[in-house]
């Protein structure tokens, strides 16, 4: 709760300071040409900032989240454990990012800019011919707001393998659900996957039956198949006396 509620803390913070940036409306008392031979080259400068602060930022929020994961997720009591991965917090920290690289933009842009930074940010907006500087300010509250809510969810989220039971808490769950090894029904592995636009890929995976009829897939949430999951699927069929089913493809 500690980890969410510093999330929450940064995320209102970050979308505040968004919002606190005004812009003025173009009244057209400058011509583009004169606005360009103004701000073409420190533009440049402005621009080559912004794609550097996204790779800087996604590198440092990733190895943030996932030092986040280790301290919210223990492992000390798990033969095996399954949890977000590096791709999912790379993905995250990337849109975070954007937003973040955003506000750095805004901020350094009206720091070297001074009074004449309103000047600026009409050219920039006639540049691209749209209002462009709207469309950075909330396209980075939206992605800042979804990479926040979806940070808070994966925090949440891991299957636990130990002695005695599995213990699973989805994105979405309050508390944790644990089920004895007799509490599973069968073991499954199916050579392909069935994509949402039902084409059929060559994408092997495991699946848990448990008798409540809940089905937990190595591929459920942002998780992609791991060469550990042979290993934990070969430890579940020793607790269960189970043998792992295969299928070509799973049947709704």
């Amino acid at each position: 709760m500690i980890a969410i509620s510093g999330i929450v803390i940064i995320t209102v913070i970050l979308i505040r300071t968004l919002l606190s940036f005004k812009f003025e409306k173009d009244d057209y008392s400058r011509t583009t040409d004169d606005l360009r031979n103004e701000f073409q080259r420190k533009d440049f400068l402005i621009l080559l900032l912004f794609f550097i602060s996204i790779p800087l930022f996604a590198t440092l929020n990733t190895n943030a989240l996932e030092s986040l994961s280790e301290m919210v997720i223990s492992v000390s009591d798990s033969v095996f454990i399954i949890k977000p991965e590096f791709e999912t917090w790379l993905l995250l920290a990337l849109m975070m990012s954007f937003g973040i690289s955003v506000i750095v933009v805004f901020s350094v842009a009206n720091t070297v800019f001074k009074e004449k930074a309103s000047q600026y940010w009409i050219y920039y907006n006639r540049k691209y011919r749209t209002n462009a500087t709207a469309i950075l300010k909330y396209l980075s509250v939206i992605l800042i707001s979804g990479s926040s809510l979806l940070i808070c969810l994966q925090l949440n989220t891991f299957i636990k393998f130990n002695d005695e039971a599995v213990v699973i808490n989805q994105s979405l769950d309050f508390a944790d659900t644990e089920y004895q090894y007799d509490q599973i029904d069968k073991l499954v592995h199916y050579d392909k996957k069935v994509a949402p636009n039902g084409s059929i890929i060559d994408k092997p995976y495991y699946a848990i039956h448990f008798g409540d009829n809940f089905i937990w897939r190595t591929t459920d949430g942002l998780r992609t198949p791991h060469i550990d999951d042979d290993k934990i699927f070969k430890f579940l069929s020793d607790k269960t006396k189970l043998v792992i089913e295969e299928f070509e493809i799973e049947q709704n």
